[in-house]
């Protein structure tokens, strides 16, 4: 898959590497001179300098055929352009945005913007954090689908340990979408084993997140 990131602050960053890691192409845009000089000693060549609501910079970075284009900055008015563009003047398949303000994120959705992520319900810090007795991190709200994105750390004497990500005897409506090793993240496959201090990201709904727990660590 081909994804466009523009804005490349922690989020932009981190989402980058973690696409890298598991086999896509990216090309990431920044605006800011001396951040994309960082970035790029980070990322190296995939990292360009430009305006993401600019065509020309679109252009550049291979908008017509960007299977995904994720608009990441700061700004939800950069944001939203960044998406109209990509989906109005390059027929992108998918856009996602950041949106800051709450009041906004019905005229992302208005315009079509295929996923909004609301950043007062997206935790940054809590996965390398102490982890609570009840450690399901809500990630992100899907509200348009009643579903949730939660992370949860493997603990030690989990059950699950050693076990095939298939093998998982999850709730009906979950499912593992990611599981975080030591070495990255890895997109679950057939032969994918959960191991010692893998984090596992599940997407899930409300309902069953009680049994989801307790799925994965065997506690009731």
């Amino acid at each position: 898959m081909y994804i466009i990131i523009v804005g490349c602050g922690r989020l932009g960053l981190q989402l980058s590497k973690a696409l890298l890691a598991v086999g896509h192409e990216v090309t990431a845009i920044e605006k800011d001179v001396p951040r994309y000089k960082v970035v790029n000693r980070l990322l190296g060549s995939v990292v360009m300098q430009g305006d993401g609501t600019s065509m020309q910079t679109l252009s550049l970075a291979g908008a017509n055929r960007a299977d995904l284009v994720v608009a990441l900055t700061g700004s939800d008015e950069s944001n939203l352009a960044t998406c109209q563009l990509a989906k109005h003047g390059y027929n992108t398949d998918r856009t996602m945005a950041l949106v800051k303000s709450p009041a906004h994120e019905a005229l992302f959705r208005l315009l079509e913007v295929d996923t909004v992520i609301n950043s007062t319900h997206l935790i940054l810090t809590t996965i390398e954090e102490e982890v609570p007795k009840w450690p399901l991190i809500h990630l992100l709200n899907l509200k348009t689908h009643s579903m949730d994105i939660v992370a949860m750390p493997i603990p030690p004497d989990a059950s699950i340990i050693g076990q095939n990500v298939n093998d998982i005897d999850l709730p009906p409506n979950s499912f593992i979408s990611l599981v975080v090793k030591n070495d990255g993240p890895v997109i679950p496959k057939e032969d994918t084993i959960i191991e010692t201090n893998d984090e596992v990201i599940v997407v899930t709904i409300p309902s069953e997140e009680q049994i989801l727990y307790e799925k994965l660590t065997g506690v009731e």
